[in-house]
Formats: structure tokens, sequence, C-alpha cells
């Protein structure tokens, strides 16, 4: 194989094209992480666990847990931990204050969840480009020899 037909191969391989793609897709993956990052530093009292409220939606709890009523105003006898209970899980429907942040906990969640897809989607990209990459190498050493 001549030089020149190498050259010919080499240019149809387009590394350069890769290589740009690349480093799209490494800025691509350093934006949604600073992104996300910086999002959660700003919304950080709203971040929940998966199964657990977060930290505003706990504290208004409490301070809720703390005004609820000792009585039920409709049979004047005291009320049972349960009932206070009860009372706490009508206050996320009813308390304006409560409801707010538990709407607010929700968006948080949604939009830190499209930052995982994003950025899990970028790192797919960016392994799909590199095995490209790899490939083009093992073609070019192959023709180097």
């Amino acid at each position: 194989m001549t030089t020149k037909h190498k050259a010919e191969i080499l240019k149809y391989l387009d590394t350069k094209g890769l290589v740009v793609k690349l480093s799209k897709y490494e800025d691509d993956l350093e934006k949604a992480m600073v992104e996300r990052m910086t999002f959660t530093s700003t919304n950080h009292g709203f971040i929940a666990a998966r199964d657990n409220d977060c930290l505003e939606v706990r504290r208004l709890l409490a301070e809720l847990a703390v005004k609820a009523p000792e009585v039920n105003e409709e049979t004047n006898k005291k009320l049972t931990i349960a009932d206070k209970e009860k009372w706490l899980m009508l206050q996320r429907n009813e308390n304006k204050e409560l409801g707010e942040a538990i709407t607010k906990q929700r968006q948080v969640t949604f939009v830190l969840d499209d930052y995982q897809v994003r950025i899990d989607m970028a790192k797919k990209r960016l392994e799909g480009i590199k095995a490209v990459i790899a490939l083009k190498t093992a073609q070019i050493n192959f023709l180097a020899s």
C-alpha cells in the first residue's frame, strides 16, 4: 500500500471530526454537572430522599406538630398520637405554606432527575465517541504497520 493511498484512507477516517465531537461531549457533560451542582446548592433545603420529605417540609411539619390541637373539638376527647399524625397528614393539603413546600420539593426532585438523565446521556455519548476513537486508532496502527 502506497503512502498516498494510506493518506487518503486517513482522511476518510475523519479523526479530526471525532476529536472535535469528543471535546464537545466533554463540555456538555461538564456543563450539565455544573448546572446540577448550582441547582442543588440553591435548592438544598428542598432536596428529599426518595421516600422522605425534604428539610423544609420536615421543619414545617415540626412547627405544625407543636400547634396540633390537644383535644378533638367534636368529641372533647384528648387526641391520641395516631390522631395527631392524622391531623398532620391533613395539613399537607390544608396548610398553604406546607403545600407550597411540598410542591417545591416535587419540582426540585423532577429537575434533579432531569439533570441526572442529561448527565447519563452525556456520559453515554462520551463513552461511544471514545470507543469509536479507539477503533480508529487501531485502524491507524494497522495502516502504519
